[in-house]
């Protein structure tokens, strides 16, 4: 089990979850914007942590731990960067991964619907 030590979410948990505009179903596929994101494993893996902190931060030691491989911080940089990237293949606008800069963290920031508000 993947523990985060900051916020002791349960990491690994296979349940669904929506949060937001994001969901991960029972077969652990990852739905934004009513699209299914098709992403590598370690991607995923970042998304789905990401998610299930519920806007708490991880760490990138965290995520590193979480994709179960021994990487550099500026590793995890950039598969987020590639992360973000999958989901602008959806959303150009896409900004809900966010750097919780001086923590060496990122949470996920929910978003409501994109519709567009009148007024």
């Amino acid at each position: 089990m993947h523990v985060c030590p900051h916020c002791g979410c349960n990491l690994a948990s296979f349940e669904p979850v929506e949060f937001g505009n994001i969901a991960i179903t029972d077969r652990e596929e990852i739905i934004y914007e009513g699209q299914i994101v098709p992403l590598t494993p370690c991607q995923h893996s970042i998304v789905e942590a990401l998610v299930r902190a519920r806007g708490r931060g991880v760490t990138r030691g965290i995520l590193a731990m979480r994709i179960g491989s021994d990487v550099y911080d500026s590793t995890i940089v950039k598969y987020v960067e590639r992360v973000r990237q999958s989901f602008r293949a959806i959303d150009p606008g896409f900004d809900q991964v966010e750097a919780m800069r001086g923590f060496g963290a990122y949470r996920w920031a929910p978003r409501t619907s994109t519709c567009a508000s009148s007024g």
